[in-house]
């Protein structure tokens, strides 16, 4: 039933999707008022053609950044996890 859900919802996001494009960048506030900024480096297909988000995410709060590292997400993925995004 799991992999059902996941086919659902990847067909279900597609306009959120197309949202996410090189040089987009995306936040998403957690718990504590810690931000998450992540900024789209690439978008490529796996070898099965899932696409996938590569990005640089940085951890923070309102007033001192923590750290930045490089991560990769399946595209359906990334969409719920940065659910907001933010002007160029």
């Amino acid at each position: 039933m799991m992999f059902a859900q996941q086919i659902s919802q990847w067909f279900s996001s597609g306009v959120r999707r197309k949202e996410i494009t090189i040089g987009g960048v995306f936040r998403n506030i957690r718990q504590g008022n810690i931000i998450e900024t992540a900024r789209v480096l690439d978008i490529v297909p796996d070898s099965l053609g899932v696409p996938h988000v590569h990005f640089t995410v940085s951890l923070g709060s309102a007033y001192q950044n923590c750290f930045e590292e490089q991560r990769t997400l399946g595209l359906a993925t990334f969409a719920e996890k940065f659910p907001s995004a933010l002007p160029a």
